[in-house]
């Protein structure tokens, strides 16, 4: 007999809310003897939010994982869906297939008494200046143009960019600017910062040159706006809303436009999160005395935001744009209501303190010694033995993994399950596979 085993969720939520709020990810491998099977079902809870940290070696399924998680979220009851939404930091460009059904895994689907589809409710964001040649390429890819407002940037964010400090003569330069565009109040573009840059500035014209040259570069990168979108924009509920960055992977050398847009992003989230979990609060609490309820529907949903190769961006013994918003989000985020998916390849070069954050840990194969030693320093609480006997046993096949439930202070041997929706990520092959006979 088998039954259902809530990752994340704790004895009195259980008691209250039974299996709702729960999204199906996989089955629990039981072990008897020489004989392994596929058991009790793996849901994990969506009731509160958590930081999930997916970690594993290349081909071993972690951004697979994340979709399967993605889709369990976009696919739970209205009344819970509604208040929920997720944001996929897209650094790969694989996730608008998620739009179309698993064709290519029907039979294995089948084998789990589901069926491929795919989903309606995605909207695919692609940088304004990027956007008219993506979507003339593909209409499925691109579905609402993204700019981040040059007013949203600091000093320092734009040091952090170029690759300046702020206490040099480039970013002393850099803040006299973006000070006097703070003085005045209006909204600027980078036309603005040039001109400004140029015509009104104390600096030596070596150094005012360097800086408009970064800022010329910068124009030419189509992201950055007057303007820009509004976050709420990318936060609508009951959505699969997917931000794809995957132009910035390798195009701007020493520019780490990605970890800006990271940071700004989680930045945000967290601000207006906040402020709505502070008017959730005032309504419970008014609800309390009067016992007339509280809303369904949240103004601003709870947010699950994904992101992938997250040791890019919060690197142990250094900083990006990235390392300050997104680090505060994994510390405080729990509480305002945003919960994080983040996956790694190399859990030895993630900051400690991140993953000793993550409430649930999922590891898919991994070999290195360095990334086993940074699982081992956190798992080792819960382990009668090393990580490496556990993943030993699991058996070679993708999307096979131990779950630690930090909840439960519990490790489970888990067999992710095939995903609805066409997976983008899986590794191109050099031929066809053969036809097979007639």
């Amino acid at each position: 007999m088998t039954y259902n085993v809530v990752i994340g969720r704790n004895i009195r939520d259980t008691e209250i809310y039974g299996d709702l709020a729960t999204t199906f990810i996989g089955k629990q491998y039981i072990t008897m003897g020489n004989l392994v099977s596929l058991g009790n079902n793996m849901m994990l809870d969506a009731l509160r939010p958590h930081v999930v940290l997916i970690a594993g070696k290349r081909g071993s399924g972690k951004s697979y994982t994340m979709g399967v998680i993605a889709e369990g979220l976009a696919s739970l009851e209205t009344e819970v869906a509604e208040n929920i939404t997720s944001l996929i930091i897209d650094t790969m460009g694989i996730y608008w297939t998620m739009k179309s059904p698993n064709y290519k895994e029907s039979k294995i689907l089948k084998g789990w008494n589901e069926e491929p589809k795919g989903f309606k409710n995605i909207k695919v964001f692609i940088p304004k200046g990027s956007f008219d040649k993506i979507k003339e390429q593909n209409p499925s890819m691109a579905d609402v143009p993204f700019s981040i407002s040059v007013s949203d940037l600091s000093s320092s964010d734009w040091c952090d960019i170029f690759g300046f400090s702020i206490n040099d003569e480039y970013g002393i330069t850099i803040n006299k600017v973006i000070e006097a565009f703070v003085e005045d109040g209006a909204r600027y573009d980078i036309k603005d910062i040039i001109d400004r840059l140029t015509q009104e500035i104390a600096a030596s014209d070596i150094v005012k040159e360097a800086v408009k040259q970064r800022f010329d570069a910068a124009n030419q990168w189509g992201i950055f706006d007057k303007e820009g979108t509004p976050i709420e924009d990318l936060l609508a509920p009951a959505t699969i809303n997917i931000l794809d960055i995957s132009l910035y992977s390798h195009s701007l050398g020493e520019f780490n436009l990605r970890a800006l847009v990271i940071g700004l992003l989680a930045q945000k989230i967290l601000e207006i999160r906040t402020l709505e979990r502070r008017s959730e609060e005032l309504e419970e609490m008014e609800s309390s005395v009067s016992m007339a309820g509280t809303k369904a529907k949240k103004e601003i949903p709870i947010v699950w935001l994904f992101i992938d190769e997250v040791h890019e961006f919060l690197p142990v013994g250094s900083r990006t744009a990235a390392t300050a918003a997104l680090s505060r989000v994994i510390k405080e985020g729990r509480q305002p209501g945003i919960g994080l998916v983040i996956a790694t390849q190399q859990p030895g070069k993630l900051d400690t303190d991140i993953i000793t954050q993550s409430d649930i840990i999922i590891s898919q194969h991994v070999t290195a010694k360095l990334d086993i030693d940074a699982l081992n320093t956190v798992m080792q609480t819960y382990m009668a033995t090393d990580i490496k006997k556990y993943l030993a046993e699991l058996p070679k096949l993708p999307g096979a993994c131990i779950i630690l439930d930090d909840n439960s202070e519990r490790i489970y041997p888990v067999q992710i399950k095939p995903r609805y929706t066409w997976h983008g990520g899986e590794t191109p092959k050099s031929v066809p596979p053969p036809e097979k006979p007639q």
